[in-house]
């Protein structure tokens, strides 16, 4: 399941209801939760931007990645009637693929999820966080990800992509909206 938590300073948090339960698919595993500002994925309404979750099922027969989407600040979720919307188990014959992190690439005005993969970190873009393509694989890494861009020396027009992995593994590099390119 899904807990929930609130809180209006990130100090004192007020537990709520579960907020997701597991259904056919699986148990609701690790995942991301991002505001869809654009409404890409067409879930919003009234102006009303949707908070979406881009979360793991998990059952006997592996791992698939599913969304679902809120509409009153995370208090519920409907989940997408179309999930999953990756399961790679064919690709890689591999049930480890998991973890996903979903962030807005701007350059490219497309979403990008990071996600753990048999041996690495792959990664995969969306217009709509429905339909997502497979782009590239980054190995060395074990369980959830992470792909963030940090300033160098302070100088914000000088950048390094950073990936993680939960092991502790870093690599930094380069970022294309579709490739990461380690450095040595």
């Amino acid at each position: 399941c899904w807990g929930h938590a609130v809180s209006t300073d990130l100090i004192h948090w007020i537990e709520l209801p579960v907020v997701m339960y597991p259904d056919k698919l699986g148990a609701v595993f690790s995942g991301t939760v991002v505001i869809d500002y654009n409404n890409t994925s067409g879930f919003g309404n009234d102006g009303t931007p949707p908070m979406i979750a881009i979360y793991t099922a998990h059952s006997s027969s592996g791992e698939t990645q599913c969304i679902a989407y809120s509409l009153d600040k995370g208090r519920t979720f409907t989940k997408y009637e179309g999930n999953p919307v990756i399961d790679s188990k064919e690709k890689w014959n591999s049930t480890d693929l998991r973890d996903p992190k979903v962030f807005w690439y701007h350059p490219s005005k497309r979403w990008v999820m990071v996600l753990f993969e048999r041996d690495g970190n792959s990664i995969y873009t969306s217009e709509n966080l429905k339909e997502w393509n497979y782009k590239s694989h980054t190995t060395g890494f074990f369980e959830c990800p992470q792909l963030f861009e940090l300033n160098v020396d302070g100088d914000k027009n000088k950048t390094k992509w950073v990936m993680y992995g939960a092991s502790g593994t870093y690599m930094l590099g380069t970022f294309d909206g579709e490739s990461f390119t380690p450095e040595t």
